[in-house]
């Protein structure tokens, strides 16, 4: 009963916009109200449309020059990365250097103390074990 009555509510919810739409469209056709109406809405379209032409071109124009600058800012980055290169490769270098040097001593050092320990500590009958 209740579907029954739902399509019947739908039919004349149509049925009434039907009417009001219908309605529109002949006083727009129909009358000089309407066309006047009718008129004014196209031209404000227009407006609307050439403003909207215009925010386009201005958005394309200042993207245009964002990828200009940030070419520009690529290159520079680029030019300096090139120059301080060599520098910073000669530093680099240097300092891996340095490093393993105190990575070669540490590790004299642990071998030393390992041996000494292994010495002093890990005996049988007051001598040395053999490793």
């Amino acid at each position: 009963m209740e579907e029954k009555s739902n399509k019947a509510g739908n039919f004349w919810l149509g049925f009434f916009l039907g009417g009001i739409v219908g309605a529109f469209v002949i006083f727009v056709l129909g009358t000089k109200e309407g066309k006047k109406l009718a008129e004014k809405i196209r031209e404000n379209g227009e407006i609307l449309e050439e403003d909207l032409e215009e925010k386009v071109a201005k958005l394309q124009k200042k993207g245009e020059d964002i990828v200009k600058q940030a070419k520009k800012v690529k290159e520079q980055v680029v030019k300096e990365i090139e120059e301080k290169k060599g520098a910073t490769s000669d530093a680099l270098v240097t300092k891996m250097d340095e490093a393993f040097t105190k990575i070669e001593d540490l590790q004299k050092k642990g071998t030393a103390l390992t041996e000494e320990v292994h010495q002093r500590y890990f005996k049988k009958d007051g001598k040395p074990l053999n490793s």
